[in-house]
C-alpha cells in the first residue's frame, strides 16, 4: 500500500477521535449541565389528616420516582409522642434530594389532638435537624396536615420552626366541616400569629369541589380561609381549585393533577 494512502488512513483516524473526543466532552459537559439544572434544593415534607394511613403518599412518591429515584424517609410520631425512624437510601443522593412523610399513629380528628399533633411535628423536625442535619424544606399538608404545618409555622408550638421555603396546602379545613357553623378554636390563634408567615416564600392552597361548593366533606369557604392567613403575608400566594364533579376529599391525593402541582411546585424549587 503507498505511503500516502496509509498517511492519509491514519490522518483520518486522528481526525476521527478528535471529533469523538469533542463529542465526548461536550456530552459530558451538558450531562454536568443538566444536573446542576434538576438538582433537587430541599426536601420535600409531608403529612397527611385524620384517619391517616402509612400508604396515603405512595401514589405521589410513585410519580416523583417516575422521573427521578429520591430516598425516602418515614418518621412514626407514636401514640405516647416517640419517634420511629426509617430510611430507603438512594445512591449518590443527599437529605436535600429526600421525601419525607411524617406519620402520626393517632390522627383523631379533633382539635385538641391536632394540637398534639403539631407538637409531635416539632419533636419530629428537631429529630431531622439532629440527626439528618436538615437545615430547610418545601412542605405539604393534606387536610388537617395543612392545619399542622400552619401551627407548627406560627410557632404555636416551638419559638423557632423549621425554616420552610414552599408551602402547599390541599384540602385543608381551616374552618371546619360545617360551612353555616364555621369553627375558629384553631383558627383564631393562627390568625394573631400569622405575621409569622412572613418567613414563607410561598403558599400554594388547593381546594376540591364538586360543584356543590365542597370537596364531599370540607366546605370551599373553610379551605378559602387561609387567604386571610397567608395573602399579603408570603412572598407569593396562589389559591387553586380542581373542579370535578366526582371529586371527593379522599381521593384529592391520588389526582394525577395534583401530583402534577406537586412536581412542578415542590420539587427542584
Amino acid at each position: 500500500m503507498p505511503k500516502k494512502v496509509i498517511w492519509g488512513l491514519i490522518a483520518s483516524g486522528l481526525f476521527l477521535l478528535l471529533i469523538i473526543g469533542l463529542g465526548l466532552t461536550t456530552q459530558i459537559h451538558q450531562d454536568e449541565t443538566s444536573h446542576v439544572l434538576t438538582t433537587q434544593k430541599r426536601p420535600l415534607i409531608m403529612i397527611a389528616g385524620s384517619s391517616s394511613r402509612r400508604t396515603d403518599f405512595d401514589d405521589i412518591v410513585r410519580s416523583l420516582n417516575a422521573q427521578q429515584r429520591h430516598p425516602l424517609i418515614t418518621l412514626t410520631v407514636t401514640a405516647n409522642q416517640q419517634l420511629q425512624f426509617k430510611e430507603k437510601r438512594v445512591e449518590n443522593t443527599n437529605i436535600n434530594d429526600a421525601i419525607i412523610v411524617i406519620f402520626f399513629e393517632n390522627s383523631a380528628d379533633s382539635a385538641e389532638n391536632i394540637m398534639t399533633q403539631t407538637d409531635g411535628l416539632a419533636k419530629a423536625i428537631q429529630y431531622l435537624q439532629r440527626h439528618q442535619h436538615l437545615k430547610t424544606a418545601n412542605a405539604l399538608g393534606y387536610s388537617n396536615g395543612g392545619l399542622i404545618w400552619s401551627r407548627y409555622l406560627a410557632g404555636l408550638s416551638t419559638s423557632k420552626p423549621l425554616a420552610i421555603h414552599d408551602l402547599m396546602l390541599i384540602g385543608t379545613p381551616f374552618l371546619g366541616i360545617d360551612a353555616e357553623h364555621p369553627d375558629k378554636t384553631l383558627y383564631t390563634p393562627l390568625l394573631k400569629h400569622k405575621d409569622q408567615f412572613k418567613k414563607l416564600h410561598a403558599v400554594i392552597n388547593v381546594a376540591g369541589d364538586t360543584g356543590n361548593g365542597d370537596d364531599d366533606i370540607v366546605p370551599l369557604s373553610s379551605v378559602n380561609a387561609g387567604g386571610d392567613l397567608f395573602m399579603n403575608n408570603v412572598t407569593r400566594y396562589t389559591a387553586m381549585t380542581v373542579n370535578q364533579k366526582s371529586i371527593s376529599h379522599g381521593d384529592l391525593l391520588h389526582e394525577a393533577y395534583v401530583a402534577r402541582l406537586i412536581r412542578q411546585n415542590l420539587i427542584n424549587q
